[in-house]
């Protein structure tokens, strides 16, 4: 949240953001110091923060850029907005990539000059005549659009990993197949009284998520986190379950199959640690994810199944090697 929002009476309209999360490609982990210079580039000049405990976590500076488009609600008129968004780069445990941008939607009533958006970063004013109740259809129009995005905040987040990605100091060399995943998420301010926070997370297809959330003033500065931390957790699952189901289509190429496993094995699985870079006052939202759909269950289930196959490889592969010294 930015210091122009902290220090304004008016509460926001909403919270509109997208994630773009993938494998760093790197042969090997990065370790923290590694990871600042990476992001570093970023806005050179400007802190990169980062934490090593329980998780190593490195996070860039914002980079903004200026906005002058529509807005498309779930039904009724476009909404104008002016302003900027805010975005940033996030390298967890030295191995994942995340592209995350975010901008607050403020009433406004007239358009004003740049210098005064470039005061508020972060922030979009919506200078459309917005009628009594816009908020939810906002937050609608935001969740569920496609290809046809006024607001792309899907381009946006993908610039920022790409950027990223694309540096001469990664050797571009992936140990192992990993696709990418989007997590578009918003949020609405609840009203006082609520039973806050409140949320709602929905597979929109194979690589698009969808997060809705209800939450009081004092916590929209914590969103972002959390969805970032949502979505590390729902592409390490989503990846792991790719590569089960391969090493199912596979499993007679022993070779193979422990070349994809062993590093996956050892870089992924310990950086399974849901809510870990949550705010505590959002902590509580991964109780109803482990209670529904069960993240940490399928997590368990599809390690051990991993687990079983690398077994059975390495057998196959020690029992040919043995046939084939005994023939020689």
């Amino acid at each position: 949240m930015t210091d122009a929002l902290a220090d304004s009476d008016e509460p926001p309209l909403v919270v509109l953001g997208e994630i773009h999360t993938c494998l760093l490609p790197s042969q090997h982990v990065l370790d923290t110091a590694a990871s600042i210079e990476l992001l570093s580039a970023v806005q050179r000049g400007l802190t990169v923060t980062s934490r090593e405990r329980p998780m190593p976590l490195v996070i860039s500076p914002n980079r903004f850029e200026g906005v002058d488009c529509d807005l498309i609600p779930a039904s009724g008129k476009h909404i104008h907005v002016v302003g900027t968004i805010a975005s940033r780069t996030v390298v967890v445990g030295g191995r994942v990539l995340q592209g995350s941008s975010q901008t607050t939607v403020m009433r406004a009533q007239d358009r004003q000059p740049w210098s005064y958006y470039l005061s508020r970063p972060g922030t979009v004013d919506a200078v459309s005549h917005l009628g009594t109740a816009p908020a939810g259809r906002l937050v609608d129009g935001h969740l569920r659009s496609h290809g046809d995005d006024k607001l792309d905040l899907t381009s946006i987040s993908q610039r920022m990993s790409t950027f990223a990605r694309v540096d001469p100091r990664l050797d571009q060399k992936m140990p192992f197949r990993a696709g990418s995943t989007r997590l578009r998420w918003a949020v609405e301010v609840g009203e006082q009284g609520d039973q806050l926070p409140r949320f709602a997370f929905h597979l929109a297809g194979n690589t698009l998520r969808t997060v809705r959330l209800t939450l009081g003033g004092p916590d929209l500065a914590a969103a972002q986190r959390f969805c970032e931390d949502l979505a590390i957790h729902d592409w390490l699952l989503t990846t792991i379950g790719q590569v089960a189901d391969r090493a199912g289509r596979n499993d007679h190429e022993t070779d193979t199959v422990l070349d994809q496993l062993v590093p996956l094995l050892d870089q992924l699985v310990p950086l399974w640690m849901p809510g870990a870079h949550t705010a505590p006052q959002l902590r509580p939202l991964w109780a109803d994810l482990e209670s529904d759909p069960g993240f940490t269950r399928q997590w368990t289930a599809r390690v051990g199944q991993l687990r079983d196959r690398m077994t059975t490889a390495t057998l196959k592969a020690l029992r040919h090697s043995k046939i084939i010294s005994h023939d020689w």
